[in-house]
């Protein structure tokens, strides 16, 4: 079934299936948990590839290359997610940071290699709602990926292209992913999604108390946390440790920011934080905290619904991993031996 007609971005319409009996919600929210099983091995797919690429071995690929990305998760309007990342191909690590990038490998054969590991990765997720189907799950046919030159710009070939630019593609989608929250309200299909990821989740906790298994080997029983986001459990924004600066020393910043500010508030004075970008990025493990004993009340409450929903996401991974670790615990604890010798 198809339809050819030109909506308004306001037609109630758009992200509604065209035969509500034929569409498979339970595949939907199936792939939807485990569409960061998917990123995972695109990620190993795609090292493994470069190091046929360059002719090394893949646990030799740091010594010539070094992968990194930052990737975001987007919501579409038919309730399911897709991905937007930035790949990039530095070569190995040295004392001044990454060596220059193989020259064997240029933008244009980096994406064909992304889109090669994206179309080879696969995983068969185990059944759901006890209705014994094996899904096999791979990335759609929709792959796009495009060489980024800081050379000149795409929607503009005559500027140049700025790292603030790059920057503003992902918080694009990470801002659009966090304000537009994918609770149902008014939209049937999301609701839909919702109340099916519900049942799984019913149906993983009877199996897991039926079956007395522990929590963590349940594939869907903790996908009561995850409703909300339709299924899926992953973070909207992730990245490579050295893709760019971590956020731990962003936090560092904001604190030695704030020390300083609160300083030139208390002494009326003006201060350039620009000019000390250096020293408030510096890597100082001696770093003393100052306590500033003045408080005003600014407010409670979440100022946008997107903010709502990912405070709601990291208390469930918290929550989560919490639950996780006590099984564990319980799990290797020795067990007390009820035979005695006579």
């Amino acid at each position: 079934m198809s339809c050819m007609l030109r909506h308004a971005p306001t037609d109630p319409g758009l992200g509604q299936p065209l035969c509500w009996e034929c569409y498979d919600y339970a595949s939907h929210v199936v792939w939807q948990w485990w569409a960061p099983e998917l990123w995972r091995r695109f990620t190993i797919t795609l090292r493994r590839l470069i190091a046929k690429t360059l002719g090394v071995k893949p646990r030799d690929l740091n010594e010539h290359a070094t992968l990194q990305y930052a990737k975001v998760a987007e919501f579409q309007l038919r309730g399911i997610v897709h991905f937007h990342a930035l790949v990039r191909l530095d070569g190995p690590k040295c004392d001044a940071g990454f060596a220059p990038s193989p020259p064997s490998i240029d933008p244009a054969l980096l994406a064909r290699l992304v889109e090669e590991a994206a179309r080879a990765v696969s995983f068969t997720a185990p059944s759901a709602l006890d209705d014994n189907l094996e899904r096999g799950l791979r990335f759609g046919s929709q792959v796009d990926a495009r060489g980024v030159r800081t050379s000149r710009r795409t929607d503009d070939p005559e500027r140049a292209l700025q790292p603030e630019q790059v920057a503003g593609y992902l918080a694009k989608y990470a801002t659009k992913s966090a304000t537009e929250s994918a609770d149902g309200g008014n939209h049937p299909h999301l609701q839909r999604i919702q109340a099916v990821a519900a049942a799984i989740a019913d149906c993983a906790q009877s199996t897991a108390h039926l079956s007395d298994l522990d929590e963590h080997d349940v594939a869907y029983e903790r996908m009561a946390n995850w409703v909300h986001m339709l299924g899926f459990r992953g973070h909207f924004a992730t990245k490579s440790h050295r893709y760019s600066i971590t956020l731990g020393a962003l936090r560092r910043a904001r604190r030695r920011a704030q020390t300083l500010i609160a300083l030139a508030r208390r002494e009326g004075r003006r201060i350039d934080l620009a000019g000390l970008e250096a020293e408030l990025m510096a890597d100082d493990e001696d770093e003393t905290t100052l306590v500033i004993g003045d408080w005003r009340f600014a407010g409670m409450g979440w100022e946008t619904a997107g903010d709502a929903a990912l405070a709601k996401a990291a208390a469930a991974r918290a929550r989560e991993y919490a639950q996780w670790k006590s099984q564990q615990r319980r799990s290797t604890r020795p067990r007390r031996s009820n035979v005695h010798a006579t």
